[in-house]
């Protein structure tokens, strides 16, 4: 069977729920799934009994924000203690950055748009069936944006820097280990334009800071990307994982379960399937 080890759920910039993210799994035949919801792991009460009903195995996976040579990456978290307090305060610490992050683009905003207000946006509660976030949510509300593009076009004109620096991917790899997980850099395709030479020397640095293994397949990658990572990770034993990176649509309609359509038995997971380490 099939696996896709990368889906958003409406918790964070999905628009899916937990039901949705389940029958659309098993409308692809994939039976092995993990949420890594960005900075998030609320979706796993409701996933759990919804798996387990459904014959899915599931992963505990969460993605985190890191820095490294000041550029972000993704870093995906899986088989990690879900009650480990050094994580929960590291995706508590990252939400809080991104949630300043959406303040700061509003009041700057609101200077120059009179339909939008901090005040009003201080009680606004998004719609979770539109996908991403409380801040796209609001101004898609107020008719100024109608996609992430227009999003991060005005981001771009009003300059919102974080208030707090996101910390380093050999921090975030360190705290992941702590609390008994594998940290798997996402997409890494997408930091380098596809470029081969720029991904090896990528590569190179992740794997002296400790990351355990990469997101080999990948709607975007390209298929000398792509086989570049599976031969490292062959090479060196590293993680090998899938991931369609599903928002419901939200970002891109590329971007759905069963996007990469990957049999488990093609990946490399190490203790996270030969002993159900992580599983729910």
């Amino acid at each position: 069977m099939f696996a896709d080890l990368h889906i958003h759920s409406w918790y964070s910039d999905g628009k899916l729920s937990p039901e949705e993210i389940v029958e659309k799994a098993k409308s692809q035949n994939i039976t092995l799934i993990s949420i890594c919801d960005h900075e998030l792991i609320d979706a796993y009460p409701e996933m759990y009994k919804l798996c387990a009903d459904n014959n899915i195995d599931l992963i505990a996976g969460v993605e985190i924000i890191a820095v490294m040579d000041s550029a972000d990456y993704h870093i995906l978290a899986y088989g990690f203690d879900i009650q480990d307090k050094g994580l929960n305060e590291l995706l508590s610490y990252n939400r809080g950055i991104l949630a300043d992050m959406g303040i700061k683009l509003i009041e700057k905003i609101s200077e120059d748009y009179a339909s939008v207000s901090i005040e009003e946006f201080s009680k606004y509660e998004r719609n979770r069936k539109n996908g991403g976030w409380e801040s796209i949510d609001y101004l898609k509300s107020k008719g100024l944006v109608n996609n992430v593009r227009d999003y991060f076009g005005f981001l771009a004109k009003y300059d919102s820097p974080p208030n707090k620096d996101f910390i380093s991917a050999a921090e975030v790899i360190k705290i992941i280990h702590d609390a008994g997980g594998y940290a798997v850099l996402a997409h890494p395709g997408e930091y380098t334009g596809q470029n081969l030479e720029t991904c090896e020397k990528i590569a190179v640095k992740f794997m002296e800071i400790g990351i355990n293994g990469f997101e080999c397949y990948y709607p975007n990658h390209t298929v000398e990307i792509t086989d570049f990572f599976v031969k490292l990770c062959r090479e060196y034993d590293f993680i090998i994982t899938t991931g369609g990176d599903e928002h419901g649509g939200f970002n891109n309609e590329r971007y759905h379960i069963g996007a990469v359509k990957i049999r488990i038995e093609q990946l490399n997971l190490k203790n996270l399937l030969k002993t159900k380490k992580g599983l729910i």
